[in-house]
């Protein structure tokens, strides 16, 4: 069975995969936002919860914004981390960029230790169709994106969002699409490079916490989802009405939905449990 659980962290992103094999991945962390006033999902004590201090196989930092690495200085001195998927991004933060942050500047450095780290963990820098012997590949991930260009593209522009991994996951011919922060330019560039079939996908993490400004109608459509997830806080919008017209069956957000696991069986059969009722 392919478990795939979307936390309810407000602004950020937090993914958690446990697949067939036994392994962990977690997609992004955040939570920064957490308090005794909101109903948020801590992801390092939902961690702990579920699975006490197993290691994590591979951590996927999707791309270098705060609200998608919030915490990761606390998840690694709880939990080891074998692998840590990075971009080569040329993102820099200044002493003046922590005047009244609402981040922790420990995660970052733990960031900056962990893109030089060769073991425990090992960091990766992977682009669209990356494979290897071992173990993505055996977990059914495909990595739609970045390319060299959309990184170059990043990396000129200073909107890192270009840069985003996009990555598909498949079992039992269930197929889910996780899209970090990708822009319209980086959706433009997985469609050219790879073909409409590789975007088909039965549940859809939507970019960008569901922003209209992440959205490409012309890619989307070969998307075709049942289902959208979109990872957004409590008082901030999203483009509802175009993604309620895009899922074939439902759009799903953590602010209404709370935290939400996605079971994917042998035989192809899918269920999606959610928090709360909206």
């Amino acid at each position: 069975m392919l478990k795939v659980h979307f936390l309810n962290v407000g602004k950020g992103n937090c993914t958690i995969v446990e697949f067939p094999s036994g392994r962990l991945a977690m997609i992004d962390i955040d939570n920064s936002r957490i308090n005794s006033e909101n109903s948020l999902t801590d992801p390092i004590d939902y961690y702990i919860g579920k699975f006490g201090r197993k290691s994590l196989f591979r951590f996927i930092l999707t791309h270098p914004d705060m609200d998608h690495m919030s915490g990761l200085n606390q998840l690694a001195n709880k939990i080891s981390i074998s692998n840590f998927w990075d971009t080569e991004n040329n993102k820099e933060l200044n002493n003046e960029d922590w005047d009244n942050s609402p981040y922790d500047r420990k995660d970052w450095d733990k960031y900056q230790e962990f893109r030089r780290s060769e073991e425990d963990p090992k960091c990766l820098f992977l682009y669209q169709n990356s494979t290897a012997d071992c173990c993505w590949v055996q977990d059914g991930i495909t990595i739609l994106s970045p390319t060299k260009k959309l990184v170059e593209l990043a990396n000129e522009t200073e909107e890192y969002n270009h840069l985003s991994y996009v990555l598909k996951i498949q079992y039992s011919n269930v197929k889910v699409l996780i899209g970090g922060d990708a822009t319209v330019e980086a959706w433009d560039e997985i469609l050219d490079n790879c073909g409409k079939d590789v975007l088909e996908a039965d549940i859809f993490l939507a970019p960008h916490h569901g922003s209209k400004n992440n959205i490409n109608k012309d890619v989307f459509k070969h998307i075709n989802p049942e289902y959208v997830i979109v990872s957004v806080a409590e008082g901030v919008d999203y483009d509802y009405n175009y993604y309620s017209g895009l899922a074939t069956n439902q759009v799903l957000s953590t602010k209404y939905y709370g935290t939400m696991n996605v079971e994917i069986k042998q035989d192809g059969s899918c269920q999606i449990f959610v928090e709360r009722n909206a």
